[in-house]
């Protein structure tokens, strides 16, 4: 059913592009047949989304997606995030959020063109309709089919013909992948999607105007769209850093990940856009460079769906999805090319009439518009510098290092913030030299003084210091200047509050780099040690209340000057993952991060190393007053397809143990999963004084075995305690990136309030003219007819 439910979803969704076609070259009359099957797209899409869920919450578990990333153990809350945990659902994840969105958007379109139809002047080159919605339909389609195509309503006797019988249906699910298992996978990919989403409406704007030839009503229609799409993608880059700085224990939010650069690179062209769409209303300039930065940053979003779900990523990144399969693959590359290239096309197309269009005007230097186009330039090379950065697997079969990144871009983020700096001081095309001169003094001044202090305690890095210089004066102006203009008028402070939140953010990266400290730790169970200033002693493990993984609380007691604290890291074998996982504990200390992250916990060996011994095989040594005798390896519990895929092989050594007159054959085994290895204690059948451990397995060259043998009757009770190895660090400053992104995002939110009640004042203030100017006419009519009438009376009284 759910599948049938897709087909008619992407059957409808092409009949609406159709329709919008017909309707965009002038057929008026079928522009309501393509509302209609747009909504019954729409319908056949949230209904499918929904049938899905359905099936997630009630475990049909029959459904292969629904096997593989479900199970009757997970909360409510995780059940339902598993929608879009694999490659199906995160396509039915974009799709719903465009039929969500859509509707929002024809709405808007419904009501500002039938608005314009009401005007005198409007003529039908104002119409966008049918333009924007033909794209945004065209778009939905291609998603639809990718869901048909890589369909999540397969079951698993389909999937797996060989190994299930049909009508089977398994007890449980595989369950979610641990490192998802957390209260952010709610909420981060579904406000990523969104920001996609959102990115799609711009990109149908701007090739609307195109196809119309038409750019005088394109960007306003665009704009709020447009700052939209900026703060949703925006927020949900950074909750993906807070959850990678929760959850993974690497102390870190930003990897330079290919899938995290994936989304920052068309969240830099899109901030770009809004610079050069703002320039552009201002002056009249930058059509050329808002139409092209609006449709190459849905280009990046498309290419970066290419890179994360196509498998080229498959080595290079932890968060890329395995290979689709060839016709998912192909299709990929058909909508990157079809939307990217026929985006640039388009524009190439239209040049020569662009080029008419103001963007060729001088501009002067000392003007903001100028300023303005800097930035969005600086911008775009930083974009450049990361879209590279994670193209390179694809380059050259490798990975640039993480060094790559920081050292290319913190050049042009000091001219970035600088430019920021200034151009908030200057006007709109023209600046007395003078004035802006002495605008600079007081917060350049400020900013040294401040970044001189800092330096004292850093001063690691002369580009760092130049970077702090340059962000403080940036904060220092946007602060200053966006606190007067709020106090004002809230809604034109919003580009001032981001800015502002921008700079507080770069600082925090800055401080929680260059001034953490970071230390490796090995803890005594209940012996304190010294680090970082602070008293750090582990009083042992405790399971989780519901414990069905065997998770274990590891309690970590921090003291400095009489107060304390508790954290608590976890680790725990993962079946999932056939490995150990670890998450940190972090303390939050308001100017600076306390955080604990697990190695490893190091139990008491039931042997010292003097119980070891080297055997090869074939050779009998005595131990212990036995002698011992390695026969060969054991290989009837060893898989080495298992051991490849990283499962749990047991490996044994066949021994000849003879003592005093008896002689008994004995095999010690030891355990291996991904990578580690665990001894399995054996003793003899008629002698159980001794254990025997086989500690190493050597294979290759000349086969030997490394074998401890304890003799439990001179075992003494001075065996050491359990040691919890981990590392801590203090990272202050971290809060100025998680404020930062919250300041940034509010920003958006009241530029985005100011361009809706502007947008709402305009349409009520055309309404009024437009009533004028009928009241007008109707008078004007009648005083015609009353002149026509006096004149008459005239001639008939003369006759």
């Amino acid at each position: 059913m759910g599948l049938l439910i897709i087909q008619s979803a992407f059957i409808a969704a092409i009949i609406s592009t159709v329709f919008y076609f017909l309707s965009s070259r002038g057929n008026d009359k079928f522009i309501r047949f393509g509302r209609i099957f747009f909504h019954i797209s729409v319908t056949g899409t949230i209904l499918s989304a929904s049938y899905l869920l359905y099936l997630i919450i009630t475990h049909q578990f029959q459904f292969t997606y629904v096997w593989n990333y479900s199970s009757k153990s997970l909360p409510v809350n995780l059940l339902v995030s598993t929608f879009y945990a694999g490659q199906e659902g995160s396509f039915h994840l974009w799709a719903f959020m465009m039929s969500v969105l859509g509707i929002f958007l024809l709405q808007f379109l419904i009501k500002r063109d039938s608005f314009e139809k009401s005007q005198s002047h409007s003529v039908k080159k104002d119409y966008y309709e049918s333009h924007v919605m033909l794209i945004y339909s065209l778009i939905q389609s291609f998603l639809l089919f990718v869901l048909i195509l890589k369909s999540p309503y397969l079951y698993v006797w389909e999937s797996f013909p060989k190994e299930a019988a049909v009508g089977f249906v398994p007890e449980d699910g595989r369950g979610l992948n641990p490192l998802l298992q957390n209260f952010w996978m709610t909420i981060h990919p579904p406000i990523l999607f969104a920001g996609f989403t959102a990115l799609t409406v711009p990109f149908c704007f701007a090739i609307a105007a195109l196809i119309k030839n038409n750019y005088s009503k394109w960007m306003k229609l665009a704009l709020p769209w447009t700052l939209f799409a900026g703060m949703i993608l925006g927020l949900g880059i950074m909750l993906g850093g807070y959850w990678a700085y929760g959850v993974l224990g690497w102390g870190g939010y930003w990897g330079w990940d290919p899938v995290e650069n994936s989304s920052l690179v068309p969240w830099i062209i899109i901030v770009a856009a809004i610079h050069t769409m703002v320039a552009e209303e201002k002056t009249g300039g930058f059509k050329k460079t808002s139409l092209t930065l609006s449709i190459l940053a849905y280009v990046m979003v498309l290419y970066s769906t290419f890179l994360t779900r196509s498998g080229i990523l498959g080595d290079a990144s932890v968060h890329s999805f395995v290979d689709p399969g060839q016709e998912v693959y192909l299709f990929l590359v058909i909508f990157l090319t079809l939307f990217g290239g026929g985006g640039i096309a388009l524009i190439l197309f239209r040049l020569k009439s662009l080029g008419v269009n103001s963007d060729d005007k001088p501009v002067n230097i000392l003007s903001r518009e100028s300023a303005l186009f800097t930035g969005a330039v600086t911008l775009m090379a930083i974009s450049a510098v990361v879209a590279v950065g994670t193209s390179w697997p694809i380059i050259s079969n490798g990975t640039v290092d993480i060094a790559f990144y920081n050292k290319m871009n913190l050049p042009l983020a000091i001219i970035l913030t600088l430019v920021n700096g200034i151009s908030i001081l200057l006007a709109w095309k023209h600046t007395e030299e003078k004035r802006f001169l002495k605008s600079l003094y007081l917060p350049a001044i400020i900013s040294v003084i401040l970044t001189i202090i800092l330096s004292v305690y850093a001063g690691k890095d002369i580009l760092i210091g130049i970077f702090i210089a340059t962000s403080l004066f940036a904060l220092i102006i946007n602060g200053r200047i966006g606190f007067n203009i709020f106090l004002k008028n809230k809604e034109k402070s919003g580009a001032y509050i981001a800015h502002f939140g921008i700079m507080i953010l770069f600082l925090g990266i800055v401080g929680s780099s260059i001034y953490s400290e970071e230390v490796n730790l090995s803890l005594p169970l209940n012996e304190p040690k010294e680090a970082l200033g602070y008293k750090i002693t582990y009083k042992g493990s405790s399971p989780f209340k519901e414990n069905a993984e065997n998770k274990f609380h590891f309690n970590v007691v921090v003291e400095k000057e009489g107060k304390g604290f508790l954290l608590q890291p976890v680790m725990y074998y993962s079946e999932y993952s056939q490995g150990l996982m670890k998450n940190p504990d972090i303390a939050n200390l308001v100017t600076k991060d306390f955080y604990l992250s697990p190695m490893s916990l190091e139990e008491p060996k039931e042997y010292s190393e003097n119980d070891i011994v080297t055997i090869k095989r074939g050779e009998e040594k005595e131990i212990k007053g036995m002698k011992v005798k390695f026969l060969d390896f054991d290989r009837s519990k060893f898989s080495q397809e298992s051991m490849q895929e990283g499962k749990e092989n047991i490996i044994g050594a066949e021994l000849e143990i003879t003592s005093g007159y008896e002689k008994e054959n004995l095999i010690a085994e030891q355990m291996m999963s991904q990578g580690e290895t665990q001894q399995i204690p054996v003793k003899l059948q008629n002698n159980d004084r001794y254990t025997f451990y086989l500690t190493k397995v050597t294979v290759a060259g000349e086969s030997e075995i490394d074998l401890a043998v304890t003799d439990d009757l001179m075992k003494t009770s001075t065996d050491a305690p359990e040691m919890l190895v981990l590392t801590a660090s203090v990272k202050p400053f971290i809060n100025f990136v998680w404020g930062g992104t919250i300041i940034m995002v509010l920003g958006f939110f009241y530029s985005l309030n100011g361009r809706y009640r502007k947008f709402k004042n305009e349409k009520s203030l055309n309404t009024v003219l437009l009533k004028k100017n009928n009241i007008n006419e109707r008078n004007g009519h009648h005083k015609k007819i009353l002149n026509n009438h006096i004149q008459h009376t005239v001639h008939k009284n003369t006759d």
